[in-house]
């Protein structure tokens, strides 16, 4: 039942996280920010001693070098550790503001798995910003800026990772490995990078569905049954491209990532049993694959910075393609009627961006202004057999101009301010070739303002900030061409959705080792999953929906993290309290259940390059929009890491994670007189077993920083 898993990985993932439905999205900025900060705005710091945390203007700034958490394993082990930011599973949020988008010297992280293979010793700072401002892109919720550790030298370098994953769960084994290659003479580099990589998962369901007349009061359909569902991937990832800093004003560079799913396969295997006002009337047993058509995407940046007197320039352009291909075949051997269904799925999707940035000196402070500009054209095909369902042919053309201006100063030694306003013209076209009736054609003018002002009272650091932001539906979310999933459940995406907006106040609070941040926020036109009878024999539609209410949600954290002599913990809560009610056939009824965070890192590090972990994470049972989390979520990983050579050039990790299989969650969504419930167990329960090794690194100095990274979100990709 695919339905069920798109509507629980849209929905359950993202309780910590913002008001947005999936794990999709979000986009950047990222430029001059780091040489302006350093050059023209003054930190709040506290006088007489550097703190490893401190404000600076609407980031929470931790320094990592000459810190715990330099030793603490990789980058991404790191980030745990950091003040605002939580694990969950193997993703890493921004309390209360979702996945953020990353940047490392100023570049965009696109592969995730970068994060994984930088050594925290690597790393010289962090910033966690929850309230980006107008430089960045309006679907924009937190953004992550990290700083290397500056290396110098000419020559040859390179970096090898090696990992390797042993489910015992199912005991398969997942080998990845991965090279990067370095070359620079001079001012000029070249470098290359290949990936090949292996993952198979699993996930073992029991699910359900129930409809009742309008009252709620008399059972008329009943769906049970258990599913069990088994994916496979193997691909490869190249890289490679040039920077050359002319001088000290003027670089240029360009480059290349393609990635290419060789192999990809899901193989589900589900029991339900139909009972109509309590009477069993059929049951069904589906054998179904789904393999992609070799999923591939290509991804091209180019990109210049340079001065021109006071005047900094930041230009990027990018060009992304990406084909998205797959068949199914699914056989249903039922106590009634027999169905054998076939299928097939193309998207091809082609997109340009351009990015352009200026800043320049004005009184006491810096001015940026700049212009983004993105252009989507998408055709998607949608064809099946033994479903009873029209096969859909679609155009997309969705297009999106922005222009901004951000002003950043300083007041004394103490005080900084920052106010940026954001005009964003989208475009949406929508045709489908088989029935001109569905063609859509809207346009969306915005403003979004942002300001943000931080200070020292005494010896706490203050940071006060707004925003305002959009998230615009994906290209799946807006596609009407219905899928069949069985012969319960169909799906379908809605062209006429709205983007959702959203408008955010946060407070943080720095004194010493405790940080403590709060984010209230106000969303309208939030998307969500909704379900409504196809018939009068319980066949249900799946789609999308603006909801008409607002959702009001508010998140507080607190963080303290200190070192005792070996032993160096990072213990947070949060909390994330929403309130919203919903009007439903069969009446009103509110969704206030807040979430409880607890997270608890602790490392311990000895002599001769040792360091042994335990690290721990809980979610409590929660409502998120129509969605109530009907288990509470917790996991223990442990992990011993042993670093070798000199520098600690070869450095070996052992994790076990989840060792007590309790990372899960199950999940009731309520539409009102249709419900659905599905619990979840999923191979998460490793043995993660690491290599790296460095020889002569010099890290490139490539600075582009992308462009339309919002419209490559929506499209999605098998790929990676």
């Amino acid at each position: 039942m695919k339905s069920l898993i798109a509507i629980m990985a849209m929905c359950t993932g993202v309780l910590a996280a913002n008001a947005q439905n999936a794990a999709d999205s979000i986009t950047a900025y990222p430029f001059p920010l780091d040489s302006i900060d350093e050059q023209h705005l003054s930190e709040a710091v506290v006088r007489g001693h550097l703190p490893h945390t401190r404000m600076k203007g609407n980031a929470i700034v931790t320094k990592i070098t000459g810190s715990a958490l330099e030793k603490v394993g990789t980058a991404h082990d790191m980030l745990r550790h950091v003040p605002g930011i939580i694990r969950k599973g193997d993703d890493l949020e921004v309390i209360g503001r979702g996945t953020p988008i990353y940047f490392i010297n100023g570049r965009q992280v696109r592969d995730l798995d970068e994060l994984k293979r930088l050594q925290s010793d690597e790393v010289a700072s962090v910033e966690v910003i929850t309230n980006p401002g107008a430089l960045y892109d309006a679907t924009v919720t937190a953004v992550v800026r990290i700083r290397t550790v500056r290396r110098q030298g000419d020559g040859f370098g390179f970096n090898l990772f090696a990992k390797d994953e042993q489910s015992l769960r199912t005991d398969r084994n997942d080998p990845e490995a991965q090279l990067d290659m370095n070359y620079r003479y001079r001012d000029f580099d070249v470098f290359a990078s290949v990936k090949e990589w292996q993952y198979r998962t699993g996930q073992w369901s029991d699910l359900g569905q129930i409809t009742t007349d309008a009252a709620g009061e008399k059972e008329l359909f009943r769906y049970d049954g258990n599913m069990e569902n088994l994916w496979r991937g193997v691909g490869t990832h190249l890289s490679g491209g040039f920077n050359w800093q002319v001088n000290e004003r003027h670089s240029f560079g360009a480059k290349a990532d393609y990635a290419l799913t060789t192999r990809s396969d899901m193989h589900e295997r589900m029991y339900m049993e139909r009972r109509e006002s309590g009477v069993l009337k059929e049951t069904v047993i589906s054998d179904g694959a789904t393999w992609g058509l070799n999923p591939n995407n290509v991804l091209v940046n180019a990109y210049y910075n340079g001065q021109a007197g006071k005047l900094n320039i930041d230009f990027n352009t990018d060009m992304f393609f990406a084909d998205d291909n797959s068949r199914q075949s699914l056989a249903e051997d039922a106590s009634t009627t027999d169905r054998d269904v076939t299928s097939l799925k193309k998207a091809s999707n082609n997109m340009v961006a351009a990015k352009l940035v200026l800043s320049y000196p004005i009184w006491k402070g810096q001015l940026m202004l700049g212009t983004e500009e993105t252009f989507v054209r998408r055709d998607n095909l949608n064809a099946s057999t033994g479903t009873g369902l029209p096969d859909s042919q679609s155009k997309v053309k969705d297009d999106t101009y922005a222009a901004f201006v951000q002003y950043a100063f300083s007041i004394g030694q103490r005080t900084n301010i920052s106010a940026g306003l954001r005009y964003e013209h989208a475009s949406f076209d929508y045709r489908e070739l088989s029935d001109a009736a569905e063609n859509l054609n809207r346009c969306y003018d915005n403003f979004f303002p942002s300001f943000s002002a931080s200070t020292a009272v005494g010896k706490v650091n203050l940071s006060l900030s707004y925003s305002s932001r959009t998230k615009r539906p994906s290209f799946w979310e807006l596609n009407n061409s219905l899928s069949y999933h069985n012969r319960y459940v169909v799906q379908q995406g809605n062209a006429k959705l709205k983007p959702s907006t959203e408008h955010t106040i946060g407070l943080n609070a720095m004194y010493k080792f405790l940080t403590v941040g709060a984010n209230y926020s106000h969303y309208t036109d939030l998307v969500c999953s909704w379900s409504t009878p196809m018939d009068d024999n319980g066949m249900v539609l799946v789609s999308y929906r603006n909801l008409d209410k607002p959702q009001h949600q508010l998140n507080v954290f607190a963080a303290a993290g200190r070192t005792w002599g070996c032993y160096s913990p990072t213990w947070t809560v949060a909390v994330v309290k929403q309130w919203l009610t919903l009007d439903f056939d069969n009446g009103s009824r509110s969704f206030d259940k807040p979430l409880w965070v607890f997270n608890a890192n602790n490392a311990f590090r000895f002599k001769h390059g040792w360091q042994i972990e335990a690290n721990s994470e809980f979610h409590s049972k929660a409502h998120y929009s129509n969605v109530r989390l009907t288990r509470h979520y917790w996991a223990l990983e442990t992990a011993l890491q042993k670093s070798f050579l000199k520098n600690d050039a070869l450095t070996l990790r052992l994790s076990w994670q989840d060792m007590f299989r309790k990372l899960r969650n199950d999940v009731y969504i309520y539409y009102g007189s249709y419900s659905i419930y599905q619990t979840f167990a999923q191979d998460y329960n490793r043995l993660v077993f690491t290599l790296r090794y460095n020889f002569n690194t010099a890290r490139s100095k490539y600075k582009g920083s992308g462009a339309g990274q919002d419209a490559r979100n929506r499209i999605g990709s098998t790929a990676r």
